[in-house]
């Protein structure tokens, strides 16, 4: 199956379904989750997208989704404190933390982690959907060859990274329900962790 069927297939869309109360959505691009959202369980949504190219498209599937009087456009990544500030964005702020294929890219994950954890209540869930180094050697191997040109393709998108880790290591968390890739799964080029940490009370 295509990564855009095995979105659909998958954990993916129920996860979205699941945030609730205020959201912070880590670098939703031109919005491709949005239609994923319950929008019965959510009080508020900001998106922290620094490439401002994208909020044109970002904007209007806000306003497609209907989703326009409760979702703000942060123009800032989740590192720049004060920047956040400026938009109300705040520590212990959030029910739930959505990420969703852009620790691959983030130039920092370990530190942004941390900021994420920060940012979520006591109690406050991080749902998390991210492909990760495959667990398979032969695979891994693959990685590491397409590692040498992949950035440069898919703007920065990093196949080897151990974003499992990163999360869990982020702060200290109550619960950790993330599914990682099965032994058919490790074989692949992308595969995925999905899941939720739940931020200790």
């Amino acid at each position: 199956p295509t990564l855009a069927q095995k979105e659909l297939e998958g954990p993916l869309p129920s996860l979205v379904a699941s945030a609730h109360g205020t959201v912070l959505e880590i670098g939703p691009g031109s919005g491709n989750q949005l239609s994923r959202y319950d929008r019965s369980k959510i009080t508020k949504i900001y998106g922290t997208e620094p490439t401002l190219g994208l909020h044109p498209a970002l904007r209007e599937n806000i306003k497609k989704n209907g989703l326009s009087d409760i979702y703000t456009i942060v123009p800032y990544s989740v590192e720049d404190v004060q920047g956040l500030k400026e938009y109300g964005v705040d520590q212990e702020a959030f029910d739930c933390v959505l990420s969703v294929q852009v620790f691959c890219s983030i130039p920092n994950p370990r530190a942004t982690a941390s900021a994420l954890w920060r940012l979520l209540k006591p109690g406050g869930e991080m749902i998390v959907y991210e492909h990760v180094r495959s667990t398979d050697g032969i695979s891994r191997r693959v990685q590491d060859l397409y590692q040498i040109v992949w950035p440069y393709v898919l703007q920065g998108c990093c196949l080897d990274r151990d974003t499992a880790k990163t999360f869990r290591e982020a702060g200290a968390w109550s619960r950790i329900e993330l599914q990682e890739p099965t032994k058919e799964d490790a074989w692949q080029a992308v595969p995925h962790i999905a899941g939720k940490l739940i931020k200790t009370s």
